[in-house]
């Protein structure tokens, strides 16, 4: 618990008039002096609050607060006061109050929390009103919900596991850190247990605590399974430690047959090495029965993957059944038929606005084929020129060639106009 200078936190504590003025009693009715009443309460609900948390106090007895604020041998007169109005507030809660939503047994089960019997009230004139026991614990609201977070983040990084179940005083000693002892370690399992974040129960007379699963929104009820599981991890520790103590006599016995050996004991020696074999035995049908209960945890953890796999599938069945549900292959054709028949109503109206002709060809126009014929004449390769020497032709063709100079000679020689290339003999 660290150590509080109260003249380092209240510039004013020094100030003798100004804490004889804090120190005094409360009028009885608020309404004589509103401001005064109200400054009062300000000054000390700020201070209760900040030496708690320098203290890393999630809750404390008005017996207690009295103590923090001694001053020359006085104390405040008014903290009764202070105190309703702080719970008026939300700002701290009677302990037996903080669980009166829940079931709280299981807490007070061997640790006594909650059980606050009469007491006979020494300080009614330092409380100022008989409403508040000198040895009733208040919790610290906000100092409770940020331990309570802490403890969640420790519990679940030390769990690990889709069956975050363990028990009360395995998870106590994880959050040593965060709950310096059992009562605030039950406030912030309490809190938690508000926000729906653990299950606590009884199991052989152990308490047990579940934690939300990561997948949920809130943690659910203790199953058989969790408690199958429990069992399941505890055997798993309990043998793991047999067999780390087993290895080491091993070892042990295997450093004494060679001690023994150095000193020529040999029948010592045999009895070490015969002890070791024994302890291997034993070594190896706990490694089988570990093998065992690892493979059924991961079994266990497998099937309820495959739970929340089918659990999906039939999630995305049913949404997918619900999607389609107005949507059948008549449907889809008679769409397709209209899409095809909208498709090619737009092509008529683009072609249209486009302006083209009415005797256009699939939307050619034939004027611009008639312009791009002409330029196709106009680039024909060019003939060579006509030989003047005589070519050879094909084979007949000079009695061909005979007959036809003997009918033309009879007509006459031959005109410019006509065709040279009658005289042309063939080639030999």
């Amino acid at each position: 618990m660290s150590e509080v200078r109260l003249e380092e936190m209240c510039p004013d504590w020094g100030d003798d008039e100004r804490m004889a003025y804090l120190f005094s009693a409360f009028k009885q009715n608020r309404e004589v002096n509103c401001s005064d009443w109200d400054s009062k309460v300000a000054f000390w609900s700020a201070l209760i609050l900040e030496v708690a948390a320098r203290k890393q106090l999630a809750s404390f007895t008005p017996r207690e607060l009295a103590a923090w604020f001694v001053r020359k041998g006085s104390t405040p007169l008014g903290l009764g006061t202070v105190l309703q109005d702080m719970a008026r507030r939300g700002l701290i809660q009677k302990e037996s109050s903080f669980a009166a939503s829940l079931d709280a047994g299981w807490l007070a089960w061997g640790v006594g929390l909650f059980l606050i019997k009469p007491l006979k009230w020494a300080l009614s004139s330092f409380l100022g009103y008989g409403a508040v026991s000198p040895d009733e614990s208040f919790v610290i609201v906000d100092h409770i919900k940020e331990k309570a977070a802490e403890a969640l983040q420790l519990c679940q990084h030390f769990l690990d596991n889709p069956h975050p179940v363990a028990a009360f005083t395995t998870l106590q000693k994880v959050c040593q850190s965060v709950c310096e002892d059992e009562k605030i370690f039950c406030l912030c399992l309490l809190q938690l247990q508000k926000e729906k974040k653990v299950i606590v129960a009884e199991l052989d007379g152990e308490k047990i605590v579940k934690f939300i699963h990561p997948a949920n929104k809130k943690a659910l009820a203790v199953t058989e399974v969790d408690v199958g599981v429990y069992h399941l991890v505890n055997c798993e520790k309990m043998l793991t430690h047999k067999f780390e103590v087993l290895s080491q006599e091993a070892e042990s016995y295997k450093e004494d047959a060679r001690r023994h050996l150095k000193t020529g004991k040999k029948h010592l020696a045999l009895k070490s090495m015969k002890i070791r074999k024994k302890t291997h035995t034993r070594l190896k049908d706990i490694q089988a029965k570990l093998e065992t209960i690892q493979t059924i945890l991961d079994r266990i953890h497998s099937s309820q993957t495959d739970v929340k796999v089918v659990e999906a599938y039939q999630a995305g069945l049913r949404a997918l059944r619900e999607s389609m549900k107005d949507v059948s292959v008549e449907k889809a054709e008679k769409l397709m038929d209209q899409i095809e028949q909208f498709c090619e109503t737009q092509e008529d109206i683009s072609r249209t606005l486009a302006g083209e002709s009415i005797d256009s060809v699939g939307g050619i126009d034939m004027s611009d084929l008639e312009v791009e014929l002409d330029a196709l004449l106009e680039t024909t390769l060019e003939l060579p020129d006509v030989p003047t020497s005589p070519i050879s032709g094909f084979p007949g063709d000079e009695q061909k060639d005979a007959e036809l100079m003997a009918e033309h000679s009879e007509k006459g020689p031959l005109t410019e106009t006509r065709n040279p290339a009658l005289l042309m003999k063939p080639a030999q």
